[in-house]
């Protein structure tokens, strides 16, 4: 072959040889690519695992306090009203925090708000389980213990929501899962030590393992993602500071952040809704023990009706998840459609009469009040924007909290005019109907808000 001949062939050899060395880079792109997409996934997963272990530890905590009621009243010599009002401080304390809790995330970063939860927490057990006086117990149990438990409750909980760019909701409510996790695996462990070595001791383990939370705060490394960014153009920061100036009283009680949203408002009417679900989701809890032996059912069968909710809780929290990810799935809607369908089951749990039908009621009744938990977050997200979720989930908490407190003296009062425990899910039945009457109009000043915005743009 002469030199004349080769030459095109030569060409043809470098243009094909050039087309591979193309395709080989490309390829090596997309592998470059997806290993750092597998990457970021992975280190957003380990976040999900730490913040579900951090719930888990500070909700299996404060359910175990029963295990120590009985000790700490033999032991101290105190009345079991003074004792139990220790626990309740408790509850009380973590859930006044929140919005502090919710600042303090939006400033300093979740990472380190949880870790001064955790090591507030565990100083506070540890100092409780050398009290000899109801002072220490107050002081460790109540005051430092309780605060602690609320900085790492809000700090797990926006974590995860700061961290995810898809799969939010999916990922939040996995990490919620601990509290149900918490409250069926803790108390049996409490109780074993407890029953072994005494309450000061149990209190000391459950210092210790409060405490390792610290170590699980290194997964949470916020990761910065641009496209969850809040971009905004000075004319919509105008915009933000006239609706600020417009409303001086409410920027006082809600931050300048919230007040500012476009939203505000339906956020105010979904908490006013949400707490009077959480005022009806606590009297089951306490009340359908009672109903279900008033029947005939041991207290040993009736005893499971509570883990039975737990179940159901956690299944409806995972699918709710799932579904709040999805396009067409707003969570206003969604918890508007649980909450509703849930009214009648606190009607049905106190008509039937058989173990088998208070199993599957109680187990539907925590699938639906679990899917409303769950789309909480995501629709704070939806209402205010991802920058505001951790001021807005604390102000939630906060009034969660006092609903929580509420609910049960209100109960009280009604079985004090008739002793039939019933009439208590009587009261659940008409409070989650009321819920989901007001997250109705909730949605009504949604769909009206977005009307009025497709309006404005088409002007």
């Amino acid at each position: 072959m002469n030199s004349e001949e080769s030459k095109p062939l030569l060409k043809k050899k470098k243009i094909q040889y050039s087309g591979v060395v193309v395709k080989s880079d490309r390829e090596d792109l997309a592998c470059t690519e997806e290993k750092e997409k597998t990457s970021e996934e992975s280190a957003g997963w380990s976040v999900v695992a730490a913040s579900f272990l951090c719930i888990f530890v500070l909700a299996g905590t404060m359910y175990s306090f029963g295990v120590f009621l009985e000790p700490l009243i033999s032991d101290l010599h105190q009345s079991k009203g003074l004792v139990s009002t220790t626990g309740s401080l408790q509850v009380a304390l973590s859930a006044s925090i929140a919005p502090v809790a919710g600042i303090m995330v939006r400033n300093v970063g979740a990472r380190t708000v949880c870790h001064t939860g955790a090591v507030t927490a565990s100083f506070g057990l540890l100092l409780a389980s050398f009290a000899s006086k109801m002072v220490g117990i107050f002081g460790g149990l109540s005051l430092l213990t309780g605060i602690g438990f609320g900085l790492m409750y809000i700090s797990a909980v926006v974590v995860v929501a700061e961290t995810f760019t898809t799969k939010m909701s999916l990922a939040m409510s996995i990490s919620l899962c601990g509290a149900w996790a918490g409250q069926l695996g803790m108390s049996p462990v409490a109780s074993l030590v407890v029953e072994m070595w005494g309450w000061r001791r149990g209190l000391q383990v459950l210092s210790v393992m409060t405490l390792s939370c610290v170590m699980l705060t290194w997964a949470m490394r916020k990761k910065t993602n641009l496209s969850r960014v809040d971009i905004q153009t000075s004319d919509a920061k105008d915009r933000r500071q006239e609706e600020v100036t417009k409303r001086p009283l409410l920027a006082r009680v809600v931050g300048e952040n919230i007040a500012g949203q476009e939203h505000v408002y339906i956020f105010l009417v979904m908490v006013l809704a949400d707490s009077l679900a959480v005022m009806a989701l606590c009297i089951p809890y306490r009340y359908l023990t009672p109903v279900a032996e008033a029947t005939g059912i041991s207290s040993e069968l009736s005893a499971l009706l509570i883990k039975a909710i737990g179940i159901g809780s956690v299944s409806g929290c995972i699918l709710s998840g799932w579904l709040s990810d999805q396009t067409w799935c707003h969570p206003l809607f969604l918890i508007r459609a649980v909450v509703s369908i849930s009214c009648c089951l606190p009607f049905l749990l106190s008509w039937v009469d058989h173990f088998w039908m208070f199993i599957g009621l109680s187990i539907t009744f925590g699938f639906m009040t679990g899917q409303w938990i769950a789309a909480t977050t995501p629709l704070l997200v939806s209402l205010l924007g991802i920058g505001q979720i951790g001021q807005a989930f604390g102000l939630l908490t906060a009034v969660r909290g006092l609903a929580f407190f509420f609910s049960p003296p209100l109960a009280e009062m009604l079985l004090n005019l008739n002793s039939n425990p019933v009439l208590a899910l009587y009261l659940s039945g008409i409070l989650l109907m009321v819920s989901g009457a007001i997250f109705t109009l909730a949605v009504f000043m949604y769909k009206r808000k977005i009307k009025m915005n497709v309006m404005y743009q088409e002007i």
